[in-house]
C-alpha cells in the first residue's frame, strides 16, 4: 500500500468518525429537548443570569 491509499484510508475514516458523531450529537440534542417537553432554552441567557434565566422559562409556560 503507497501513501496515496493510507492517506485515502484514513480520511476516509476519519470522514466516516465524524458523521457518526454528528449523528450521536443529534440525538443527544433531540433526547434533552424531549426532556425539556420540547422547551428551547437559550444558552446566553444561562451564561448572562445563570440557572434563574431556566427557572424564568418555565414559569412562562
Amino acid at each position: 500500500m503507497d501513501r496515496t491509499t493510507g492517506a485515502l484510508i484514513f480520511g476516509a475514516v476519519v470522514i466516516g468518525f465524524v458523521i457518526v458523531m454528528f449523528i450521536r450529537e443529534q440525538r443527544g440534542i433531540a433526547r434533552r429537548k424531549e426532556a425539556r417537553g420540547g422547551r428551547e432554552i437559550d444558552v446566553s441567557d444561562l451564561i448572562a443570569f445563570g440557572s434563574a434565566a431556566g427557572e424564568m422559562n418555565r414559569k412562562k409556560d
